[in-house]
């Protein structure tokens, strides 16, 4: 998936829909591409999240205490953002259910990115606020 369509896929996000491109375009430009194995850990609870992860393909599921609390299919979803926002401790594991890509951003690059653009930094804390009313 090239740079236009991981932006696409973000947009359909609702979260990101509303975030300009230009701040989409630092957010992808600051990631890494992984092509991950199934059950391969991306996020481990308790542990501090140094990164967002962003689906762009396979299906990936939460885990929370040991049992399965969601999938995420979607391409475009994004994981991790709470302990990489806000460098508190990771609230659940997440590993690939199947084989898939996603593109990973460190916290710093992050962070970076919300500084600059304050339209990302809105979408991740509308992001983090529904994933918290669902616990």
């Amino acid at each position: 998936m090239n740079k236009t369509m991981l932006s696409a896929a973000l947009r359909e996000n609702a979260d990101f829909s509303g975030v300009s491109d230009t701040a989409l375009a630092a957010l992808i430009q600051s990631g890494e591409h992984y092509d991950l194995a199934a059950g391969e850990e991306l996020i481990r609870q308790g542990e501090s999240g140094q990164r967002i992860w962003i689906l762009i393909e396979g299906e990936l599921e939460a885990l929370v205490d040991g049992e399965i609390v969601n999938r995420v299919s979607s391409a475009g979803e994004v994981v991790g953002q709470i302990s990489a926002v806000s460098f508190t401790l990771a609230t659940a594991t997440v590993r690939m259910a199947t084989a898939g890509k996603a593109l990973s951003v460190p916290h710093g690059d992050l962070h970076d990115a919300i500084e600059n653009h304050p339209d990302l930094a809105e979408a991740f804390l509308r992001s983090m606020a529904k994933y918290l009313r669902r616990r």
